[in-house]
């Protein structure tokens, strides 16, 4: 996609387009975040940002924008699966989401099965490097920064960078997310806005939003916001980082993948050995959409053993799987599930030119539709 204009706005601006949409009654309801409160200390726990339902403008005054930039939403949810599973994939009503790249190629793969109907979002997308899913844990090994200091984070070249409530900025060496590491993929394939904070120092009250529709040109006039023209350093500097970080991923999932795929297959197997068919996997999954999900069947049944669920979890979701990597990031045994799926992505790009989530238009490659022109050709 191409951007239509570029601007800067205040970050707390944000929240007003949200809320221009339901005042607009361009959508009827947003998925909007909120963050969790630890219920015995009373604190913010900046690090837990939950999907929240919202139907009031007055509701989305405290958007956490910049949690949600460097956390994504905890533990199994996302835009994409709050979007199918709670709100009937917007089927006979009109949402709002706001979505990593990731969430918007889920959407394209759920379309394609009539899970969610695109013409009822309106999808504001965030351009980001990539997410620590794991940081609350992690800050916890960390003395000499309180948490419920921080009032604002930004992931790093080599962590997350967060401001504290005096002013001050620290660099921790938190872990962005390896599926992240090794995503290319990082501009929404779907959106009427995007936002990002990839170019914009930590200490800055401004944000860069970009216009990919004239839906969404027209929420942003009626929001009467002021924006500013995005100033060539700031481009440079967010192009040029955008780019070094592109490279990166494309090198480390070269390697990575190529290290994979030198490791012998009872190695591979030995890892999948490690499943405890707790199903995390399936819950976290975007693009997972049965009902009645027979592998929670077999497991509670007991008549499926660890490698032939994961494996039938994988022939299942394969060619629909888009790297969010939620699998990966909430796996209770560590097992490389991103590796397992951006290896089987790579070798059907490669036979098939086919990637998933990527357009409307591409025909999956494992459907009736595909395989009869396959067949057409061959005769």
């Amino acid at each position: 996609m191409d951007a239509m204009e570029e601007y800067l706005i205040k970050s707390e601006d944000f929240s007003k387009i949200l809320a221009t949409l339901l005042k607009e009654k361009v959508v009827d309801k947003i998925i909007s975040a909120q963050l969790r409160v630890d219920k015995k200390s009373g604190n913010i726990d900046r690090f837990t940002v939950q999907p929240k339902l919202v139907e009031k403008e007055a509701d989305l005054s405290d958007f956490p924008l910049f949690p949600l930039i460097a956390f994504g939403y905890a533990r199994t949810d996302s835009a994409s699966k709050y979007l199918h599973k709670s709100v009937a994939g917007a089927m006979n009503e009109k949402v709002g989401l706001i979505a990593c790249p990731c969430d918007t190629r889920a959407l394209i793969e759920l379309a394609k099965i009539r899970q969610v109907n695109l013409d009822n979002l309106f999808i504001i997308g965030i351009e980001d490097r990539g997410m620590l899913p794991k940081a609350g844990r992690e800050m916890r090994k960390i003395k000499d920064v309180e948490p419920t200091k921080i009032v604002k984070e930004k992931v790093g070249d080599n962590g997350l960078i967060v401001k504290l409530d005096d002013g001050s900025t620290r660099e921790l060496k938190l872990t962005v997310a390896e599926n992240c590491l090794r995503c290319f993929r990082k501009i929404p394939v779907v959106a009427d806005l995007t936002v990002s904070d990839l170019g914009v120092p930590i200490d800055s009250e401004e944000i860069i939003l970009k216009v990919y529709s004239d839906k969404g040109n027209d929420i942003l006039e009626k929001s009467g916001i002021a924006k500013n023209n995005l100033p060539e350093n700031v481009k440079k500097e967010h192009t040029e980082k955008f780019a070094e970080i592109i490279e990166k991923a494309k090198e480390k999932r070269a390697k990575d993948l190529e290290e994979w795929d030198k490791l012998p297959q009872d190695e591979k197997v030995a890892e999948l050995l490690k499943c405890t068919m707790c199903n995390t996997c399936i819950r976290g999954c975007p693009v997972c959409y049965c009902v009645d999900c027979i592998l929670m069947k077999k497991r509670k049944e007991k008549t499926i053993d660890k490698v032939t669920y994961q494996l039938t979890r994988i022939a299942h979701d394969a060619d629909r799987c888009v790297e969010c990597g939620n699998c990966d990031n909430n796996c209770p045994q560590n097992l490389p599930l991103s590796l397992y799926f951006q290896s089987l992505n790579d070798s059907f790009k490669e036979k098939f030119g086919y990637e998933a989530g990527m357009s409307l238009d591409d025909i999956p490659f494992r459907s009736a539709k595909a395989i009869s022109e396959m067949e057409l050709e061959k005769a």
